[in-house]
């Protein structure tokens, strides 16, 4: 593909993206699976430039409007090119707009506002536009977390690391080490996980022999801790009340060893249909996926087990703001509206998980959210509507639930500038016996 082309493919997928609900990375395969002509070159370039384009957007869109661009995707792919790759406006205009693929050329207004990009104030752009973040998200997360909310926001620009869980049902964490090391991967270990492992740089690591023999499965640190807090052991009956593609059942299976029973529920078959193959790679034999109905969460696979469940993991359906250095994406098509509808369902879903605890057991409320709203302010109001249900702090369990390190707090609250995990939220409560 000629530059003119991969330029033009970018602003193809913004307008995709930005008119669509789901993540960037569906429509990018999508894009990709109907042209097989692109070469791997070609999908890097087109990728790395479009995340650029979603991780800075909040200072593209306000050099647009600055300009006096038309807002528009074209606006924002040319702004991203000469600010943030630093393409000169001759540069941009000699080298990618030729070809029968290419986007129109740069109009004279174009190439007027593009010359006084230079001349900006860039000293009087706003605070959530320096940290790339919708107004409105910025100012949730400046009054949750005052001072420490721009080194919030800046963590985000970065990339999440990828980590692993080791599966202690089949290896141990020295040992895996030891194998990646062997195959020159660097990796080191996790700082609170007991079994998890962060890989530097760029691996292949589906293919490779550690994650074929079900030594490890992807996993990031906060969602192993989250897991951990579980505190599951040998003989439990549990349940995964959202259990999706299965990552928790699996880790909590492995801190059972196998003895006793998981039940993973999910709405969602696709979401689902990846936990057969996982639970049989990681050789996790105490899982039962089950699918229920939407409509009504308490079918009977569910109702039979009312009051009965050792532990009950819930997590929730949330907005993934914990996850957006993965999909920098959707913090510019989230909106205040599906925070609402959002915190609705989750009220909903814990009210019904909780009718499978039993007395004396625990549910553990977990969301891969760094918003109060859907974290802190949801268990205040479960608390106060159930009083059978009690808070366990999280830093009285950390050292049982085998974690390095310590913690004061009674709900364990994670954000990536912290400590490069995901943002994580994790609630343990307690039912009366």
């Amino acid at each position: 593909m000629t530059p003119s082309a991969r330029l033009s493919s970018v602003i193809e997928l913004l307008e995709k993206i930005m008119n669509e609900a789901g993540p960037a990375e569906h429509e990018v395969r999508a894009y990709f699976r109907a042209r097989r002509y692109a070469g791997s070159k070609d999908r890097r370039w087109i990728t790395e430039f479009l995340y650029v384009i979603f991780r800075r957007m909040g200072e593209i869109d306000w050099i647009v409007e600055q300009l006096a661009l038309e807002p528009s995707n074209r606006s924002r792919a040319l702004c991203a090119m000469t600010f943030v790759e630093k393409v000169s406006t001759q540069q941009l205009q000699e080298g990618y707009f030729e070809g029968p693929h290419a986007v129109p050329t740069l109009e004279e207004a174009e190439i007027e506002a593009l010359g006084k990009l230079d001349a900006l104030d860039l000293s009087a752009m706003p605070d959530h536009a320096k940290e790339n973040f919708p107004e409105w998200i910025a100012a949730i997360l400046s009054a949750q977390f005052g001072d420490a909310a721009p080194a919030v926001m800046k963590s985000y620009q970065g990339r999440a690391p990828l980590t692993l869980r080791v599966n202690s049902l089949k290896g141990e964490r020295e040992e895996v080490l030891r194998i990646l090391r062997d195959d020159d991967i660097e990796a080191e270990p996790t700082a609170l996980s007991p079994h998890g492992i962060i890989l530097k740089g760029q691996v292949n690591i589906a293919s490779h022999q550690v994650m074929q023999l079900g030594l490890v499965e992807i996993q990031d640190e906060a969602a192993q801790i989250s897991s951990l807090l579980t505190c599951a052991t040998a003989g439990m009956q549990v349940v995964d009340y959202c259990a999706g593609s299965g990552g928790k059942s699996l880790a909590i299976a492995a801190e059972m060893d196998n003895s006793g029973e998981i039940y993973a529920f999910d709405v969602s078959l696709r979401r689902m249909k990846d936990l057969s193959a996982r639970k049989r790679r990681a050789g996790a034999v105490i899982i039962q996926a089950n699918v229920i109905s939407e409509e009504n969460s308490l079918d009977e696979a569910v109702d039979r087990l009312k009051g009965q469940m050792d532990r009950v993991f819930v997590d929730v359906p949330c907005s993934g703001s914990g996850t957006w250095r993965r999909q920098p994406d959707q913090k510019w098509t989230f909106s205040e509206e599906n925070l609402e509808n959002l915190v609705t369902v989750q009220k909903s879903i814990l009210k019904k998980a909780a009718k499978l605890v039993a007395p004396g057991g625990r549910m553990v409320y977990a969301t891969c959210s760094i918003f109060d709203a859907e974290n802190s302010d949801q268990i205040s109001a479960f608390l106060k509507g159930n009083p059978e249900f009690s808070l366990i702090p999280v830093s009285d369990i950390w050292s049982d639930a085998g974690l390095q390190g310590t913690r004061s707090e009674d709900m364990l609250k994670l954000s990536p500038h912290e400590l490069g995990t995901d943002g994580f939220f994790t609630a343990v409560l307690c039912r009366s016996a």
